[in-house]
């Protein structure tokens, strides 16, 4: 989704209702193996963004100034 789109809260919901229902009728269709496929892409981008979310969490929290001593 456009994230400078400014929609009204009831248009952004009919959309993601309508996104849903294409998911599902294009899952109906897709072979077993396919939707394997998707499931494990999907789940390997969400393992991804969080670690990466994790790693610059604990770097911010061990950044060590100039001066040698770490922050707080």
């Amino acid at each position: 989704m456009i994230d400078t789109m400014k929609l009204p809260e009831n248009i952004k919901a009919y959309f993601q209702r309508q996104g849903r229902i294409g998911a599902a009728k294009r899952m109906e269709v897709v072979s077993p193996e396919r939707r394997s496929e998707v499931a494990r892409t999907a789940a390997i981008a969400r393992w991804a963004k969080r670690n990466a979310q994790v790693k610059r969490d604990t770097e911010i929290k061990g950044a060590v100034t100039a001066k040698g001593a770490k922050k707080k």
